[in-house]
């Protein structure tokens, strides 16, 4: 399938998303008076909200047909729906208070429980990465080649650097990149053609992972929990309990070992 019409939508909203989100970027104290606390560890602001609610009413007005689940709540999602898409309004709301790079808007279309269409938005660089199946990732409109760099542990800025530099170490990889959402982990895998990156079990949601689970499998990388279960988008819940861990170029089930060992259900953070 194309998704033609749903790649047309994404980069329509890119440019709406970019102007929400200008102001924010523009005026710390904006960002940081509109924070509030949503869970140990969680934050939302009302950038969270607004593009939420934007993407919220341009799915539902183009594609009224299908469900809508938003990390932020959704009246129109339906799990039971063949094509449910799934909003992270803001991965990496940390970084996006701090006003440091790091952070993304990402959407995902699943269709019967797999994600198969994302789309990752930069707004520090503005710039889109997208993948569809069978389509391969794109940068813009350039699709990337995957290439033959030394991969990297893309790691958090929230997770222990120690821990990291452990995991690194007994992969091989020199080089560790540190970046908070997930979407931009799995565009840097892409971009550098190998590398791994995780999430802690019990902390990732479908909305912190569907953008890039479509990105890391079309790059060619490998996409399972810690324990080496296959990653699912169920209809409900929305959490990934065994964590995530993504690899390409590099040894898969070596990588989880060394994230059980190392980075076992933090209590804060993601990584």
């Amino acid at each position: 399938m194309e998704y033609s019409a749903e790649k047309e939508f994404a980069f329509d909203w890119m440019r709406e998303v970019a102007e929400v989100l200008r102001p924010y970027i523009a005026d710390a104290q904006r960002r940081t008076d509109s924070t509030r606390q949503k869970a140990a560890g969680d934050v939302v602001t009302a950038a969270d909200h607004a593009v939420s609610e934007l993407l919220i009413r341009r799915i539902s007005a183009l594609f009224p047909r299908d469900a809508i689940c938003s990390e932020e709540g959704s009246a129109h999602d339906d799990p039971t729906r063949r094509r449910r898409w799934i909003i992270d309004p803001i991965d990496g709301t940390r970084s996006f208070i701090a006003g440091v790079p790091g952070y993304s808007v990402m959407l995902a279309l699943a269709v019967e429980g797999t994600p198969v269409f994302a789309v990752v938005y930069d707004p520090v660089e503005d710039e889109t990465w997208w993948a569809a199946e069978g389509q391969g990732v794109w940068r813009g409109e350039q699709r990337v080649l995957r290439h033959s760099r030394p991969p990297r542990l893309i790691w958090s800025p929230f997770a222990p650097r120690e821990a990291g530099e452990a995991i690194a170490r007994g992969l091989g990889i020199d080089g560790i990149v540190m970046s908070e959402s997930f979407g931009l982990r799995a565009a840097i895998m892409a971009k550098d053609g190998g590398g791994v990156c995780a999430s802690r079990p019990g902390g990732p949601h479908i909305w912190d992972t569907a953008a890039g689970w479509v990105i890391v499998r079309e790059i060619g990388g490998k996409v399972t929990g810690y324990d080496v279960s296959p990653i699912e988008y169920p209809h409900a819940p929305t959490l990934h309990p065994s964590g995530f861990v993504a690899t390409l170029g590099v040894d898969h089930n070596k990588a989880c070992e060394l994230m059980r060992e190392y980075l076992p259900g933090l209590e804060t953070g993601q990584a």
